[in-house]
C-alpha cells in the first residue's frame, strides 16, 4: 500500500488477488522470463568453464 503496509489476500478473505492482464502484457512477461532464464543458463555455463 502507499503507506508501506503490505496487504495480504487472506486478510481480505481471499486465496489470491487477481489482476487483469492483456495478452500483450502476458506475452511481454513470458519473453522477459525466457530472456532471464537464458541469461542465468549462460552464467552457469561460464561458471562451469572457469572451474575446469
Amino acid at each position: 500500500m502507499r503507506n508501506g503496509k503490505r496487504l495480504f489476500a487472506h486478510e481480505k478473505g481471499l486465496e489470491a488477488f487477481c489482476f487483469e492482464v492483456t495478452p500483450e502484457q502476458h506475452k511481454e512477461y513470458l519473453e522477459k522470463k525466457e530472456k532471464k532464464k537464458n541469461k542465468d543458463k549462460d552464467k552457469d555455463k561460464d561458471k562451469d568453464n572457469k572451474e575446469k
